[in-house]
């Protein structure tokens, strides 16, 4: 034997640098641990996963029983799988946005300026689309707000066939050319859904028929006067006018009516959802993808599937009508407006179906009576009898100002 205390400054965990006296054997025990040195004496500290001491004949033991170590094991190899998983779809995602980019005309559209939204950013302007605006035969507008509280509405169209999907892109172009003080204004696309979704500014008071009718069942309606009804008509004829002729292509709405017409806080009209409509050349008349208001429908477009600018012509007549008689386009469950409006005239009683919240002088009912007549010519069943939008907005111009003087004439004879 030997003293132990005599070899006191060993490293205990080094067996090659012990004394020759000392026989190599078991002598420091270090049982499923690491051996560390210390002045006299030596440490085993057992290795991660295990506990207990390693210089006792027990050694160092597992932390983990084996059955916990299958179950840890089995968890994290279905954490993993997971991930892997959520990796794939999220790549496939990544693949799918930009199969939909490139399917609506994503390269051609960055040429041009116009903002391009990504599907995740419309979902936070929308607030996942939680407050709808307006629902119609093309889609569902929702109520948005960018980074910079500008506030939106973004209209999530119906799907449409995959031959339209290609010309899309193309429309959404001449749509971001156009620019008119009456006609809402397009300010962005997202290009990564299904069918694109259209950014367009934000028109405070909602559609025309709202005010005229009341909003959602609900009867309570905004006074508008006379001449706020005379600009309307006359501004959004201006809107139509410039689409058919003094746009670089001739754009037909193919859906006018009151509730495509918004008002802002000036009760100005804003002419909307012309960019759905069917872009036209001349070489292609004939469609019957345009969708519209049958209670608005020109009938010889019905008959024929010829939509022509006469068309949205026709069904601005019936807009007119609803100015200065505040009935719907079809009311009291089935009347017309149109053709009992016609009926009127022709019985000289058309003065029974003005709306007299604006009736207070007979200057007003000559100014409505001459309106009426501009409507009448809007409905002429032969379209080369209709007049041209561009008319439409002078003969409604015309009758404001004789209305105007007339007032004049009248306030300086009180005087």
């Amino acid at each position: 034997m030997f003293e132990l205390d005599s070899f006191s400054d060993i490293n205990e965990c080094e067996p090659s640098t012990w004394p020759k006296s000392i026989k190599y054997g078991n002598l420091f025990p270090c049982h499923g641990g690491k051996c560390r040195d210390v002045d006299g004496d030596y440490e085993c500290n057992c290795n991660f996963g295990r506990r207990g001491d390693g210089k006792s004949d027990k050694g160092c033991e597992p932390v983990l029983s084996s059955a916990a170590v299958v179950v840890i094991g089995t968890i994290s190899a279905i954490f993993i799988s997971a991930l892997l998983l959520l990796f794939v779809h999220m790549e496939h995602e990544k693949r799918k946005l930009s199969d939909r980019y490139n399917m609506n005309g994503g390269k051609l559209l960055k040429s041009i300026k116009i903002e391009i939204f990504k599907k995740e950013e419309l979902d936070k302007i929308t607030k996942n689309y939680s407050t709808i605006i307006g629902k119609g035969a093309f889609g569902e507008v929702y109520k948005g707000t960018t980074r910079e509280y500008m506030q939106v509405a973004v209209k999530r169209s119906i799907a449409i066939n995959k031959d339209r999907q290609k010309d899309f892109a193309n429309e959404i172009q001449i749509q971001s050319q156009i620019s008119h003080k009456y006609l809402v204004q397009l300010l962005g696309c997202c290009l990564e859904t299904e069918v694109p979704m259209l950014v367009y500014e934000f028109v405070p008071r909602g559609s025309l028929y709202d005010v005229l009718h009341g909003k959602n069942g609900n009867m309570r309606r905004d006074p508008i006067s006379l001449r706020a009804r005379l600009d309307i008509a006359i501004c959004s004829a201006d809107a139509l006018a410039y689409m058919h002729s003094q746009a670089s292509q001739k754009i037909l709405h193919g859906d006018v009516k009151s509730g495509n017409i918004l008002l802002d806080d000036e009760f100005m009209p804003k002419v909307s959802d012309f960019g759905t409509s069917r872009l036209m050349s001349i070489e292609k008349d004939h469609t019957n993808w345009v969708i519209g208001d049958s209670s608005y429908i020109d009938p010889v477009y019905m008959k024929t599937g010829l939509l022509t600018e006469k068309s949205d012509v026709y069904s601005f007549g019936i807009v007119v009508l609803e100015l200065i008689t505040r009935k719907k386009a079809r009311y009291d469950r089935n009347n017309s407006l149109p053709l009992n409006y016609i009926k009127a005239s022709m019985e000289g009683a058309t003065g029974q179906m003005y709306d007299t919240e604006i009736l207070s002088s007979g200057e007003d009912v000559k100014c409505l009576g001459e309106v009426g007549l501009i409507a009448l010519q809007c409905l002429e069943v032969d379209v080369d009898d209709r007049p041209t939008m561009t008319e439409v907005a002078e003969k409604i111009k015309r009758c404001k100002s004789r209305w105007l003087q007339s007032h004049w004439h009248g306030k300086t004879k009180a005087l």
